[in-house]
């Protein structure tokens, strides 16, 4: 009646789920899908479980990139400081 709404410790537990998924990369539609799948029930675990793994192998992918570019910025960077950059 007061327009407040009342969360569980379970429905803010899923919405940081979902930010952190949001935040590590998942696109939209496949964090719609893990939610619909959800949704459904304990008859759709082995289903959010591949979704997951592969979001998974994604991010590591992902890492992995980064740390590539990382470690291209800080060869770099040690060319400017030992002055060996023309």
């Amino acid at each position: 009646p007061s327009g407040h709404r009342a969360y569980t410790p379970r429905d803010i537990e899923w919405i940081s789920f979902v930010i952190r998924l949001k935040e590590t990369g998942m696109p939209l539609e496949e964090i719609l899908d893990y939610a619909k799948l959800r949704e459904l029930g304990s008859c759709t675990l082995s289903e959010r479980q591949q979704l997951l793994e592969q979001h998974r192998e994604n991010l590591l992918s992902h890492i992995q990139q980064l740390n590539q570019h990382l470690v291209a910025l800080d060869e770099k960077i040690e060319r400017y400081q030992s002055g060996k950059v023309a």
